[in-house]
This record gives C-alpha cells, structure tokens and sequence, in this order.
C-alpha cells in the first residue's frame, strides 16, 4: 500500500469528534504503549480462555468416564450372575471355520489315492 493508504481523511471538527470518542481515547493510548493495551489484554484472555475450556473439558471426560463405570459395574454384576460353559476346543474350531452350523457329523478324511499313486508322506528314511 502506498504512504496514504493508512490515513483515513478526516476534517478537523470530524477528528475533534473521533479524538472524543471511544475508540479515538483507545487508540491513542494503544500509541503511547501498546504492549500495555493490546498485548497485555490479549495474552491474559489467551490465558483465562485456556483454563476455562480446560475445567469445561474435564468436566466432559468425568460425567463420561462416570457413565461408562457405571455401565461397567452392571456388566460385571451380569457376568457374575451367569453360569460359565464348558468350553470343547474341537467345537470352537468346527465353529470358527463355520463348519457346525452344516453339518454335526463333519469329520475331516484324507482323499482316496489312485492305484500306483503315491501317499506324498516323508519318510524318516528318506531324510
């Protein structure tokens, strides 16, 4: 910008009024110390802002770290309530491959060699 571009155009009455008003009085003391009316006030709502988003945060995490023991607390009086099953790894396994819901008699068998084919079954011997 060019060495005008700064300087609004104010006649001398207009100025007298503005040099009165609010934002005249604050503008020249924002002249003489500016560090003392612009960055003191800055830095101090910085300041106060942080700590109260801090208490509103926490105040959040707490009511639901509270809502999630609570629920914690009546899940464990269930489990405690409930009779623990008898666990067969052979079932789990039929389970997880999807098998039992098939077929009950599922039982895995070796496929049927042709005649002259060999079994493919390492020998002791031949290592």
């Amino acid at each position: 910008m060019g060495a005008f571009g700064d300087h609004t155009f104010r006649s001398k009455r207009s100025q007298a009024e503005f040099e009165k008003s609010f934002v005249g009085k604050y503008q020249r003391l924002v002249k003489k110390n500016s560090f003392l009316y612009m960055g003191l006030p800055m830095m101090l709502s910085l300041a106060f802002a942080s700590i109260f988003m801090t208490n509103l945060t926490s105040l959040r995490f707490e009511r639901r770290d509270a809502r999630v023991k609570e629920l914690d607390e009546d899940e464990a009086l269930k489990l405690a309530n409930i009779k623990k099953r008898k666990v067969n790894i052979n079932d789990e396994y039929y389970k997880l491959q999807g098998l039992m819901d098939d077929s009950k008699d599922y039982e895995p068998k070796r496929v049927e060699r042709l005649p002259g084919e060999t079994e493919n079954k390492l020998s002791l011997l031949a290592l």
